[in-house]
């Protein structure tokens, strides 16, 4: 394929990062699904022409760690080979849809949200006039209801609402109800009014905006909406406040059926290439065929029967995949950190392994963070550990940029930090 190694802060798979264990690219599943055949062909390119670690990020997209500049021309090729590449590095680089990971197979969903991503895809990929896009420009298109993408957001965000959809915009309060039929035709219109006003910005060498909330900051939702000849009336948005639950690994019913999906954490968003090479198999045994990716740091297995469960929970655990709610690691979200990471001031994969093993995580999301950017989990969350030069920070309620209640201390210190306080009552009747 020839791809031009181009080092960039928001890789893709032909324009890579630069980290501390070399070159970082990114593949990007259609509508959130790899095939088992898929998954196969990634984990062997994996080891072949990385270091053979895959992380899941919170795009929905897998990150191949440890290329060469060669290396990234020949994983290239090999995910062109099963249409996991855009035809140029620009279709690619902006080819961002995240779905939500059930699709059709969610019996509640009131349109296929699989679908629709695939034809917003095509969108992003064959019109070259959207290649100017920024990298990080993304959408989501979320119809779940058994597994919806609860704190998932994107620039231009398709929801369903009633019996059609709704569109909604980075850091806007309000929604535009339509159906469902109208949304590509939608979703063009507001892509090219957005590129307009970046146009326009540049004229009056203003600095360009790096995504869609810069234009509802300073247009209103309703004011982009208008630039895109949208107007119909539009409502509040009804996204609920506050962080989201996020899903936890194990078995999870869908509607009545004998069947359900089961969600497999990979510890700290990190596997080997062979356990993507497990887990495409245990989707040819247990499941459909297909494996889902998740925003969670998980994969999701569809169409698994109930007796399957005992089976697959076992296999899962041995190949070393979170597969229990109250297992610790579920809500521990960890960047890739030192080695890995040259930014990083701390092995935050170790250390979240000894909080994990401690016990003692925050309700919701503990956050370990290997420097002040916080890329691993960008939202506020209960608890987050900060790697300083002096040690970790903590944070409480927030996101590793706010004020922490406690610096520089040792993992240890750290786990001690998070440990509950003392139950009063208990030491008052010991004594």
């Amino acid at each position: 394929m020839n791809a031009p190694a181009v080092r960039g802060r928001c890789p893709s798979l032909m324009s890579p990062m630069e980290a501390g264990d070399g070159l970082l690219v990114r593949v990007k599943p259609r509508a959130a699904t790899l095939t088992a055949e898929y998954a196969q062909t990634i984990a062997e390119a994996s080891d072949r022409y990385g270091n053979g670690i895959v992380e899941l990020s919170n795009r929905g997209h897998l990150q191949i760690r440890g290329l060469s500049e060669a290396g990234v021309d020949e994983l290239a090729r090999a995910m062109a080979d099963i249409g996991l590449a855009g035809a140029s590095p620009r279709a690619e680089a902006v080819r961002n849809v995240l779905a939500d990971p059930l699709g059709p197979d969610d019996p509640d969903a009131r349109f296929d949200s699989h679908r629709l991503a695939r034809r917003l895809g095509a969108v992003l990929e064959g019109d070259p006039g959207l290649h100017g896009l920024p990298d990080k420009f993304g959408l989501l298109v979320d119809a779940g209801v058994a597994l919806p993408l609860a704190g998932c957001t994107a620039d231009i965000m398709v929801r369903s609402e009633g019996d059609g959809a709704a569109i909604a915009l980075d850091d806007g309060d309000r929604s535009l109800p339509l159906a469902v039929g109208d949304v590509e035709d939608t979703v063009r219109r507001l892509l090219s009014a957005f590129l307009s006003w970046l146009e326009d910005r540049d004229r009056r060498d203003a600095p360009r905006p790096p995504r869609i909330k810069t234009m509802v900051a300073a247009c209103g939702a309703d004011g982009v909406f208008q630039a895109a000849g949208l107007h119909g009336e539009t409502r509040p948005d009804k996204r609920a406040d506050g962080p989201a639950k996020r899903p936890l690994p194990g078995f999870m019913q869908v509607a009545d059926g004998p069947c359900g999906c089961f969600l497999l954490g990979a510890p700290f968003g990190s596997m080997e290439a062979e356990r993507l090479a497990d887990l495409a198999e245990m989707a040819r045994v247990f499941s459909d065929g297909t494996i889902r990716i998740s925003p969670w740091k998980a994969a999701v297995l569809c169409d698994v029967s109930r007796a399957d469960v005992p089976a697959l929970r076992r296999r899962a655990a041995k190949a070393g995949f979170v597969v229990e709610p109250d297992d610790p690691r579920a809500r521990i979200v960890a960047c890739a950190g030192r080695p890995r990471c040259a930014s990083a001031k701390a092995d935050t994969r170790s250390d979240a392994a000894l909080m994990a093993a401690a016990g003692w995580v925050p309700e919701g999301v503990l956050h370990v963070s290997g420097c002040a950017k916080g890329c691993a989990h960008p939202s506020p969350a209960p608890a987050a550990l900060v790697a300083t030069a002096a040690g970790y920070d903590l944070v409480r309620n927030g996101g590793p940029g706010d004020a922490p209640e406690r610096t520089g201390m040792t993992p240890e210190q750290a786990v001690d930090a998070l440990a509950p306080p003392p139950d009063t009552a208990q030491i008052a009747a010991k004594r």
